[in-house]
């Protein structure tokens, strides 16, 4: 019996060892003394013996170097995509592999998802301890609190004349009166122990509304001052840009958003909805653009090391199994039904919803969806920006353009019938990779029969057919800045005539001068600098911040500082906190708005690129308060120091004092009430 008793008790220890799951223990290496590279540590415990296993894992892109001697290698698949690929002699238990790569910028660019996979099986999650090599919190910029009254708000009011006496908070106004002669979206609130509101149209009502919940808000309950109010805002496109195609927002997120968004006075949503990780738009005669575009998960492994994406696309920065997985940020998209009801709602709140799907580069999720976009004899090697060797549409094919036309027959039916206006469909335009179209017989056919030298040429009959596309359906395009760039004058003409805004974001390497180089050629430009509105960048350098940094660290001071008409002074201080040397030149030897110009500079926009985002937290900890600086500089876009020629002028200071003392006395408060994540300074 007591033989007995201990075999059973030896099979049920083996059995408990074979059981205990992977787990996975990655440590952040220290960098060297470039300051360019760092040795990490990734120890994989349990791990199945031999090389007949996977661990799956996301990491933004990364040369690496394994140590000498390693049981196993790191291979990058594509993307953000990499496999521990163990040697045939590989030994169980723990394996630890020592590899070369960049240093961290943040935390948030370490390696996560990790799924391991033995041969046969389903891949299964595999959980993660990070070891972070030790780091000081970056406190950021200084600032003054002021006092703050019930009329202090963002954006702030142009004018607000106090009166003698108060009103009980609970007084509700009558309808608005329409006044004429007035600018688009202006209003009047006269609180006198009534309430009255005059208005321009019906969005200086929407804002009219707006700055009154504002006002109760912000008394608390208390008496209303009596004061009259007068207000407009000065560029007529504020927006926030919203990507869900790396990582899905879903439909009650975005609904709340829009609320937020109201709350500033936003009045235009960009909606990324296709691009190369997903497509995230139903489309009727289209289901394989949402049935497969619309899912991620760890691809096949085929058995000379390649991967097949047979049931959904490869797995991509949160890192998930596969389709099935609901929790993830990697899956989902809107229905005709849910993108109707997110018309709808942001149109009663009067933010007008701008769809994009990035043509011709970004678009793998398409081309992966739909064969009919590719060329079985296309031999060209390129590889883009987010390291994928197949995201470029085949300009030379007749199917790109028959996608593009049910794309849009889609979206305009879509707003047809949600009863809102469709101010225009953004086709993105911008990164096509180098090399693209170099191995196609279709593109040297067409270069043959159109006459074309250059393979560059290319975009731009693209462009064209587009063209042809929008002028048919009476709608209006959008793009980003190379949209407009490297055009024969003929097509630049049609491009302008049919182009509702192109959003110019880059700022650096020369090209700080296109937006208003454009905007005097007679381009419609929505401002869109990296350097204070790419909101998917960092807070500060702060290890614990989450957020890029390839374009610098975009705070709550830095979006306050843009100017729309003095752009080149819209960076006061650098990454380090430092006051900009050489400001009062910044614009010297630039080409400046002329008097036309002025005029075909429509707006501002706030771009937050998903890539780093895993949560409807992470969106809302991104953008407040940070978007609150857009908010402000798109409704009052000339402040009172936008010409001083140093940084902390005071004048700067003491503006930028009382609308951060706003944020802290009345924004905080608001955001903790709706228990939303947001950035605390």
């Amino acid at each position: 019996m007591t033989r007995k008793l201990l075999a059973f008790l030896f099979v049920l220890s083996c059995m408990s060892s074979f059981a205990r799951p992977c787990e996975v223990i990655w440590t952040e290496g220290p960098d060297d003394a470039s300051g360019k590279k760092a040795v990490h540590t990734l120890e994989i415990r349990n791990a199945p013996s031999g090389g007949e296993w996977s661990l799956w894992f996301c990491q933004f892109r990364t040369p690496i170097r394994m140590e000498e001697g390693a049981p196993a290698d790191i291979v990058h698949h594509g993307g953000t995509l990499y496999r521990v690929a163990p040697h045939r002699d590989c030994p169980g238990g723990t394996v630890t592999l020592r590899y070369e790569a960049r240093p961290l910028v943040n935390h948030g660019r370490a390696p996560e998802g990790f799924y391991l996979q033995k041969k046969g099986r389903k891949p299964v999650p595999v959980k993660v301890t990070y070891v972070w090599q030790p780091s000081e919190r970056v406190s950021g910029f200084t600032w003054s609190q002021q006092a703050v009254s019930p009329y202090d708000m963002i954006p702030r009011l142009k004018s607000v004349s106090m009166q003698e006496g108060s009103t009980d908070p609970a007084v509700k106004a009558g309808a608005p009166v329409r006044v004429g002669g007035k600018p688009r979206g202006w209003y009047r609130i006269t609180v006198n122990g009534d309430i009255r509101i005059e208005a321009a149209d019906e969005e200086g009502a929407c804002y009219a509304a707006v700055t009154l919940d504002n006002l109760r808000r912000n008394a608390g309950g208390s008496a209303v001052p009596n004061a009259v109010i007068e207000d407009w805002p000065d560029l007529g496109y504020r927006g926030i840009m919203l990507d869900v195609s790396r990582n899905f927002t879903r439909k009650k997120d975005v609904l709340t958003l829009i609320d937020l968004l109201a709350h500033y006075k936003i009045n235009y949503l960009h909606l990324h909805l296709g691009d190369d990780e997903g497509w995230r738009l139903e489309i009727d005669g289209l289901p394989q653009l949402t049935s497969y575009g619309a899912f991620r998960g760890i691809p096949t492994l085929l058995p000379d090391g390649s991967i097949s994406e047979d049931k959904a696309l490869m797995s991509s920065y949160c890192g998930n199994a596969g389709r099935k997985d609901k929790a993830t940020s990697a899956n989902g998209y809107y229905s005709r039904s849910d993108f109707k009801e997110i018309l709808r709602y942001a149109w009663e709140r009067r933010i007008r919803v701008i769809p994009e799907f990035d043509t011709p580069g970004h678009s793998r999720a398409a081309i992966r969806s739909l064969p009919e976009l590719t060329e079985a004899a296309d031999t060209s090697r390129y590889m883009s920006v987010q390291d994928f060797n197949d995201n470029a549409l085949n300009v030379a094919l007749e199917s790109t353009y028959t996608f593009i036309d049910k794309v849009f027959d889609g979206i305009i039916a879509l707003y047809a019938e949600a009863g809102v206006p469709l101010e225009a469909i953004h086709i993105g335009g911008d990164e096509v990779p180098e090399g693209a179209w170099t191995g196609s017989p279709a593109c040297r056919a067409l270069m043959e029969r159109e006459g074309m030298t250059d393979v560059g040429q290319l975009k731009e009959y693209y462009i064209s057919r587009v063209l042809d596309i929008a002028e048919r359906k009476g709608v209006r395009i959008a793009g980003w800045q190379e949209v407009a760039q490297h055009l024969s004058p003929a097509t630049f003409g049609r491009l302008k005539k049919q182009l509702a805004f192109t959003n110019f974001w880059t700022v650096s390497r020369g090209r700080e001068t296109l937006a208003y180089q454009n905007a005097n050629d007679g381009v419609d430009v929505v401002l869109s600098n990296a350097p204070n509105f790419y909101f998917d960048f960092a807070y500060s350098p702060d290890k614990q911040e989450r957020g890029h940094s390839w374009g610098g660290f975009v705070d709550e001071r830095r979006s306050f500082c843009f100017l729309p008409y003095n752009m080149y002074h819209s960076v006061r201080w650098d990454d380090k906190g430092r006051p900009v040397r050489h400001f009062a030149s910044a614009a010297e030897g630039k080409p400046a708005l002329t008097r036309e110009g002025r005029s075909h500079i429509k707006g501002v926009s706030g771009q937050l690129w998903s890539e780093t985002t895993r949560s409807f937290d992470h969106v809302t900890y991104y953008l407040f308060p940070k978007a609150l600086g857009l908010a402000e500089r798109g409704w009052n876009a000339s402040p009172a120091w936008e010409q001083t020629t140093t940084p902390a002028d005071p004048a700067f200071t003491e503006d930028f004092d009382r609308f951060f003392s706003i944020i802290t006395a009345h924004e905080y408060p608001y955001y903790d009430a709706l228990g939303i994540a947001y950035h605390r300074h």
